[in-house]
C-alpha cells in the first residue's frame, strides 16, 4: 500500500497505537487499540473491554512481524499491562525523527505533531489533539459518542505513520544498514517499555512518613547544617554569607562575568565533588530548591514508574524526569529503594566508561594501557613522568589527585583554570599538567580536535551504531563536540546492555547514565549478577571494537538493607535523625 513500508522484509507490517491514562507511578490503563495493515489498509479499532479479554495481541506476532510506533515505548507498556507477548519488531519513528534532526535548531518539541509539520503533512495532523488527549486522561466514564471520538482520534495518529516513514526515507533514503540501526533503536524502545514497566522498588511507607513530616524536617534540617556554614537567614540562604564562608575556608568558587558567585545546581555539584566539606550545604540546596518528595512517581504496588525518556538528549542518553525518578533529586533520596522481602537489588556500573570509549576509538594505545591498569590516573601520572615507575594510589595520593582532574576535565575540554579550581593548584600548574597529557595522549588529541573541528564546520558526527548530530556551523560551543563523542558512544554502549538483558529474561528495573539496576530473588542474584556482567560486556565490546572490554563493578543490596549512595549517605542520616525527632 506505501511504497517505501511495504519493501521492507517482513511478511507482517502493521502501524499501531495505544490510548491510555493513569497516574504517576502506576502502569497504564489501556483504554482502546487502533491497529492499520500496511499491506492491506485495513484497519481494526478495539476499545478496552474487547481487549482486556485478549490473551493475545490481535495482531500476528514474532519476529518477522514489524509494528511501526511513535514512541513505542509506551505501546510495549500497554501490551505488557494487558498480559501481551512483545515478541515484534519496532520501528519508531519517534526516534528516527529524532534521529533525523539531532543538532537541527529549527525543531522544537519532537512529538507527532512537529514530525508530521517538519515533513510537511500538516494535512495528517489529528484534530483537537490537546482536547482529546484530556478527555482521555479524565480516565472516563466516556459516552458512546466520545468513545468513538476517541478511536476516531487514535486512527488519525495511526494513518499517519506511514506516510511519514515515506517522507523520512524520501528525504534521506534508508540503505540495509540504516534499516538495521532503526531495528536496533525499535529493540532498546522495547527494552524501555519493559523497564518502565517492572519500576523502582521503593519503601513507600517510609515515603509517606517522610511527606506527612517533610515542613517540620526541613527546618530542621536547615538550621541543622546551618551551624557549619552559616550560609541561612531565616530559612533562605544568603549569598554574602556564603561568600564569607568560602573566605574563611579558603575555597576558591567560581564567578559570573559580573562577579557575582556561581550559584546553580552544576557548579555546586562539581565544586563538593572537589571540596567534599562543602558536599553537605550542595545536598541541602538539592534538596530544598524545586524538589518535592511527593512529586516522586510510586505507583500502588510501591514501585518507582516513570518515563525515562529515551534519545532526548544530544546525546542520545535518556533524560527523565528529576523530581519523578528515584535517581534524579538528592543522592539521599537514593535511600528509598529497597528490595522487597526475599529479593535482591544489584547496581552493576561501567568503570572509567568515558575515558575507555576515549582511548579505544582513538586508538591511543598509551590512553589504553592506562585504563587497562585499573587507575587511568596514577598511570597518567606515571607516563608523563610526574611520578615514577610503581607509583600507587597510596604511595602519590596529591599527585593522583592533581592527575584525576586533568584526566577527567580534558574529555570536557575544562580549561587550565577549571583545572586549577579542581585540583585546587595554582593555574600555571594546571596548565603545565594540561600539556603533558596533550604530549602524553596525542593521538587521543589528534582525534578529539579532529572532532570538534568537524562539528564546528557543521559536518555531520555519527557513534558506531549510526546516532548522529550536526548542527549549524558556529552555533555551538567548541567544547560540545569534544565530549560527545564519549557521551554519545556511552550511551550506545547501555542501550545495547539493556536490550541484552532485557531479551535474557533478567529483571532490569532502570538504566542510571552508565549503570543498571537489576532485582531477582535472594537466592538468584548473584547468578543474574554474572548473567547481566556478560551483556555489559558484549555491550561494551561492541562499543569498543577490537576486543576491548570495559570494567564492571557491581554492588548488592539484599533485603532488609536499602540501597546506598556514599555521596548521600550523611544527608540521609540526618534526614532519619530528624524524621525521629520530630515523630517523638
Amino acid at each position: 500500500m506505501y511504497n517505501q513500508v511495504s519493501t521492507f522484509p517482513f511478511k507482517q507490517i502493521y502501524s499501531g497505537d495505544f490510548e491510555f491514562y493513569g497516574d504517576d507511578g502506576e502502569n497504564p490503563q489501556v483504554v482502546c487499540l487502533v491497529i492499520q495493515d500496511l499491506r492491506t489498509g485495513d484497519i481494526s479499532r478495539y476499545w478496552r473491554d474487547e481487549l482486556l479479554e485478549m490473551k493475545s495481541p490481535p495482531f500476528k506476532t514474532g519476529g518477522d512481524t514489524l509494528l511501526l510506533t511513535f514512541f513505542a515505548s509506551a505501546e510495549i507498556q500497554s501490551m505488557l499491562a494487558l498480559k501481551w507477548s512483545t515478541n515484534v519488531t519496532v520501528i519508531d519513528l519517534f526516534t528516527e525523527f529524532r534521529c533525523a534532526t539531532n543538532g537541527n535548531p529549527d525543531v522544537g518539541r519532537k512529538g507527532l505533531i512537529n514530525a508530521l509539520a517538519y515533513y510537511q503533512l500538516g494535512h495528517l495532523i489529528p484534530e483537537q489533539k490537546d482536547a482529546m488527549r484530556a478527555l482521555i486522561l479524565t480516565g472516563g466514564p466516556w459516552s458512546e459518542d466520545q468513545e468513538q471520538a476517541i478511536l476516531d482520534y487514535c486512527t488519525e495518529d495511526v494513518v499517519a505513520l506511514a506516510p511519514l516513514l515515506d517522507a523520512m526515507i524520501s528525504s534521506q533514503p534508508w540503505t540495509e544498514l540504516r534499516l538495521n540501526q532503526a531495528q536496533l533503536r525499535g529493540r532498546y524502545m522495547k527494552a524501555v517499555g519493559m523497564m518502565q514497566y517492572t519500576g523502582i522498588p521503593i519503601d513507600k511507607g517510609l515515603l509517606e512518613d517522610l511527606n506527612a513530616n517533610w515542613d517540620q524536617i526541613k527546618t530542621e534540617l536547615i538550621d541543622s547544617i546551618n551551624v557549619t556554614f552559616g550560609t541561612y537567614t531565616n530559612g533562605s540562604f544568603r549569598e554574602a554569607l556564603f561568600e564569607e564562608y568560602l573566605a574563611r575556608e579558603g575555597i576558591a568558587w567560581p564567578r559570573l562575568l559580573s562577579g557575582r558567585l556561581a550559584l546553580d545546581k552544576d557548579t555546586f555539584s562539581s565544586m563538593s565533588k572537589r571540596n567534599p566539606s562543602v558536599r553537605p550545604l550542595s545536598e541541602l540546596r538539592k534538596t530544598l530548591h524545586g524538589f518535592k518528595l511527593n512529586k516522586l512517581a510510586v505507583g500502588s504496588d510501591s514501585r518507582n514508574r516513570t518515563m525515562l525518556s529515551p534519545f532526548s538528549a544530544k546525546t542520545g542518553r535518556n533524560q527523565p524526569s528529576t523530581n519523578k525518578f528515584a535517581f534524579g533529586p538528592a543522592k539521599w533520596v537514593r535511600g528509598l529503594i529497597k528490595p522487597k522481602i526475599g529479593s535482591a537489588l544489584a547496581y552493576c556500573d561501567w568503570s572509567s566508561q568515558e575515558i575507555a570509549i576515549a582511548a579505544a576509538l582513538s586508538g591511543d594505545g598509551l590512553l589504553w594501557q592506562a585504563y587497562a591498569s585499573g587507575d587511568p590516573y596514577i598511570a597518567f601520572a606515571i607516563q608523563a613522568g610526574l611520578a615514577p615507575p610503581g607509583a600507587t594510589k597510596e604511595t602519590h595520593k596529591d599527585v593522583r589527585n592533581r592527575c584525576k582532574s586533568v584526566v577527567l576535565g580534558t574529555n570536557y575540554g575544562m580549561s587550565a583554570y577549571g583545572v586549577a579550581q579542581a585540583a585546587q593548584i595554582h593555574e600555571l600548574e594546571a596548565k603545565a599538567l594540561l600539556q603533558k597529557h596533550h604530549e602524553t595522549y596525542g593521538k587521543f588529541w589528534k582525534w578529539a580536535e579532529n572532532n570538534k573541528d568537524a562539528g564546528l564546520l557543521g559536518l555531520k558526527l555519527e557513534t558506531c551504531f549510526g546516532w548522529p548530530i550536526q548542527v549549524e556551523a558556529g552555533a555551538v560551543k567548541a567544547n560540545t563536540f569534544l565530549n560527545w563523542p564519549m557521551q554519545a558512544h556511552g550511551a550506545e554502549m547501555m542501550r545495547i546492555a539493556c536490550i541484552l538483558a532485557v531479551e535474557r529474561g533478567i529483571k532490569l528495573c532502570a538504566p542510571i547514565h552508565d549503570a543498571l539496576l537489576i532485582e531477582a530473588p535472594f537466592e538468584q542474584i548473584d547468578a543474574e549478577i554474572v548473567n547481566l556482567k556478560e551483556c555489559m560486556a558484549e555491550a561494551s565490546e561492541a562499543v569498543l571494537g577490537d576486543g576491548k572490554v570495559c570494567r564492571i563493578d557491581a554492588e548488592i543490596v539484599r533485603f532488609p538493607d536499602r540501597f546506598k549512595d556514599e555521596n548521600g549517605q550523611d544527608m540521609w542520616d540526618k534526614i532519619m535523625n530528624l524524621l525521629a525527632k520530630v515523630r517523638g
